[in-house]
């Protein structure tokens, strides 16, 4: 029998466990989280979902590399295109991982002009090796799906854990070149490719294309030829059709329901390429609603060094004042590239997660890490 996820205890007023600015963040009934990988975008997706769902409101969170540690977290034993529940005490949300070929087929199968063009696709062998592998073709995907969960009125906020990427603008603009990838002329001569022949004005061009062809027939074999021509035609009645989907992805990620949160860390590195994704958000038109920053390191200074370590041994308090004093460094260092941050961009700062060794391996590690969600305090200013 399949083991219960784990309950956890929620607030009894859950309104307040969530910090006003995450709060109004909540509010949108899309929150796509962009960063660099590695800076707990993920960790702070599922967070924010489960800060939804403390709030009352139908929540879900859409996954790219959900890693064994974040499944434990969610207390699942997998995670699919189909949403899992999340148990918590008295409310729930759902998650979901990116499937990118079931959702290509899912995709297949709405566009495609008649059942036949369907089985035809999909039993194409070439689809079967590229409908996971195609540029372009996971973001696509990815925005599909969040296409059909935002229209199904099923959740009140969405919140979207995207790949990393180097660029913010690849992601948002994967859409746009899958479909001129599928409209463009290359494209038009894999439907046939014995017509690249006739553009070719010289004789000796096409001879020279000519035995091109017959090398790749004796290589590959003429069935690959066929395959490639029968794909690439069937897939030419659903270009209107990509187009369009296309078109209402990018109005939905315009949308000022919609809310863009840059993911960062401290590392000076880190800033620096948030703040090209900012810039990349905003001169492309999309709406950012803040930065959230983990592993911030925030010491305080001591009012009175020595009398705060008065009750430790003396061997050790001088020890204590040298560690004390490196924290206060980093604390500096930190609030330091987060300002500049926010003076580069302008962007408020909704979060500023201290550091922590307790990675979220449960659900209650989870929670732990949503309460940390809390407004700027010292590392902002």
């Amino acid at each position: 029998m399949k083991a219960r996820a784990p309950r956890i205890q929620s607030p009894r007023e859950p309104e307040t466990r969530v910090a006003p600015p995450i709060h109004a963040l909540l509010r949108h009934h899309l929150v796509v989280c962009v960063g660099p990988g590695g800076v707990g975008k993920t960790t702070t997706a599922a967070a924010l979902a489960l800060s939804g769902a403390l709030a009352r409101r139908r929540t879900a969170v859409i996954t790219f590399d959900p890693s064994r540690r974040l499944k434990d977290a969610l207390g699942l034993d997998a995670l699919s295109i189909d949403p899992h529940r999340v148990e918590l005490d008295d409310s729930h949300f759902d998650a979901l991982a990116l499937d990118t070929k079931r959702t290509f087929d899912a995709l297949i199968e709405r566009f495609a002009p008649d059942p036949a063009t369907t089985a035809r696709i999909l039993r194409n062998r070439l689809y079967r090796e590229i409908s996971n592998g195609l540029a372009g073709s996971a973001e696509y995907m990815a925005m599909e799906k969040l296409h059909e969960l935002a229209h199904g009125q099923r959740y009140q906020t969405i919140v979207v854990d995207t790949p990393p990427s180097a660029h913010a603008r690849d992601l948002l603009a994967a859409p746009d070149r899958l479909v001129n990838l599928l409209a463009s002329r290359a494209v038009s001569f894999l439907q046939a490719p014995t017509s690249i022949l006739s553009v070719t004005s010289s004789a000796a061009g096409r001879l020279t294309l000519s035995a091109l062809l017959k090398v790749l027939q004796r290589l590959t074999g003429l069935d690959l030829l066929r395959d490639l021509a029968d794909f690439m035609g069937a897939f030419e009645t659903m270009v209107d059709g990509f187009s369009r989907r296309a078109r209402e992805v990018d109005a939905l990620l315009r949308a000022p329901t919609t809310a863009f949160v840059l993911v960062t860390t401290p590392d000076p590195h880190t800033i620096r390429t948030t703040m090209a994704f900012y810039r990349e958000l905003v001169d492309a038109g999309f709406p950012v609603a803040g930065v959230i920053a983990n592993r911030v390191i925030a010491f305080p200074p001591l009012a009175d060094p020595e009398t705060e370590v008065a009750s430790c041994p003396a061997p050790l308090r001088g020890k204590l004042l040298h560690t004390y004093a490196d924290l206060r460094t980093l604390s500096d260092a930190h609030a330091a590239t987060l300002e500049d941050l926010q003076i580069e961009t302008g962007a408020p700062l909704l979060a500023a997660v201290p550091a922590t060794t307790e990675a979220p391996t449960s659900l209650s590690g989870l929670q732990r890490f949503a309460q940390l969600l809390l407004p700027p305090t010292a590392a902002s200013r």
